[in-house]
């Protein structure tokens, strides 16, 4: 019979030394910090996730800001957040007991809406993020849908990506079906590009009992609002950025699309940028298209234009063939199942993400434009003193303003980069002998 050995598990110290450090340096911080508490803070359930991975403490009310800052402080937990609906009784047990009153609307972008998030680094990631939501925010929320600034605030999640709070009283009815009908406008599903285009009759001549009418196609203009407008802004971009490339470039682009020949490439090229000497000026068909004269193209190339920026509103790509669709795909993103969920738990602003030790951070439509996650979200809490932790891997990183190329092994480094690697896992905490 073979027998069994019942081996103790081995603390690790460095493991034990990192959380141990990690959590004392969270309590610092909530310990002195101010919660920025929501609109209608005693309507709403927070949960919290704590250091022992699988616990969850959820279903829990507070009437006072003191006694959300006092949990904080007592209880540190990783992460904090809040629902994004209101209940009669957001401390009771059950979601059936708690009486759902409403829902903010909450849109959410991360890392999982980059196609090319793998390749990239931390911040190149955050800053492609940072542009998608502010995208989001300006072209579809203010512009399309109407909501005002004050009924809106963006957020540093602290991690990955940014949220939106639209806390419009308008929204909160809305339920799921309604909240997914959103996304399926802001995402361009079901999109007809074809009806943002009309026919309009210029000509109409009798002849022997017979009526000829010869029609054209009226083209949207770029400041239409919703998708009319997005579409012919798409179109506008395409044109631009095959007019920023050399011709071979343009039509190999244009060509790499299915069913476009090489010669129906460099006929649409042609179409778009050979000069017609006309007086006073010089145009080409490209002016014209600026002009909102779509029909200055032949109806073979206006067709074909228009059929390629339909295609490319559903895709998730960022570039074809090193092209960059920025421009061309008018597209929006969010987080589906988040947007659509009425009872959403969302991250605090001003709790602490407990991946990267960085705060959850609100912000206002002009603050997001200069606003850079390392040099902004790092808590003043956290200081300059040295801390000694073992890297995994070479690091080269620039937080705080000030960069740092460590190599692997045991480097002393400045608190509030020990705290972001080590939440990270790229580093640990050598324990104190």
């Amino acid at each position: 019979m073979a027998l069994m050995a019942n081996v103790m598990a081995v603390p690790d110290s460095a493991k034990e030394a990192t959380t141990r450090f990690l959590r004392d340096q969270f309590h610092r911080y909530y310990d002195t910090m101010k919660p920025t508490l929501p609109d209608r803070f005693g309507r709403r359930e927070f949960g919290f996730m704590f250091w022992t991975p699988g616990i969850v403490q959820r279903h829990l009310g507070f009437s006072k800001e003191e006694e959300l800052k006092d949990f904080l402080a007592s209880r540190v937990p990783t992460h904090a957040y809040y629902s994004s609906a209101y209940y009669e009784n957001p401390n009771a047990p059950t979601m059936e007991e708690k009486g759902w009153l409403g829902a903010d609307l909450i849109f959410d972008l991360d890392a999982d809406h980059l196609p090319n998030a793998a390749k990239m680094s931390y911040p190149e990631m955050l800053e492609a993020i940072r542009l998608k939501i502010i995208h989001l925010y300006d072209d579809f929320l203010r512009s399309d849908f109407g909501f005002e600034e004050k009924a809106m605030r963006l957020v540093f999640s602290g991690g990955r990506g940014y949220h939106i709070h639209v806390f419009d009283e308008r929204v909160w009815p809305l339920g799921s079906h309604e909240r997914r009908e959103i996304v399926d406008f802001i995402t361009g599903k079901g999109l007809e590009v074809d009806s943002v285009f009309r026919e309009s009759a210029f000509d109409k001549k009798d002849f022997q009992g017979h009526t000829r009418v010869k029609t054209r196609v009226v083209a949207p203009t770029k400041e239409d609002p919703g998708w009319r407008g997005k579409i012919m802004r798409g179109i506008n971009s395409l044109a631009g950025k095959l007019e920023a490339l050399p011709p071979e470039e343009a039509i190999k682009f244009l060509s790499s699309f299915e069913g476009v020949s090489e010669s129906d490439a460099a006929n649409l090229y042609e179409n778009l940028f050979k000069q017609r000497a006309t007086k006073p000026r010089v145009i080409r068909g490209v002016d014209r298209l600026r002009e909102g004269q779509i029909e200055a193209l032949s109806d073979r190339n206006r067709d074909l234009i228009i059929r390629l920026v339909k295609e490319l509103q559903p895709v998730r790509i960022d570039e074809r063939g090193g092209v960059s669709l920025e421009g061309i795909v008018q597209r929006g993103e969010t987080d589906e199942p988040v947007t659509s969920d009425i009872k959403r738990l969302i991250r605090m602003p001003s709790s602490l993400h407990g991946k990267t030790g960085l705060q959850v951070v609100p912000l206002s439509r002009d603050a997001i434009d200069d606003f850079r996650p390392l040099r902004d979200a790092v808590p003043r809490t956290w200081t300059d003193d040295d801390a000694r932790v073992t890297l995994k891997n070479k690091i080269t990183l620039e937080i705080r303003g000030v960069g740092f190329n460590l190599a692997p092994g045991v480097n002393d480094v400045p608190q509030y980069l020990a705290i972001f690697l080590a939440a990270r896992g790229l580093a640990t905490v050598v324990p104190e002998a």
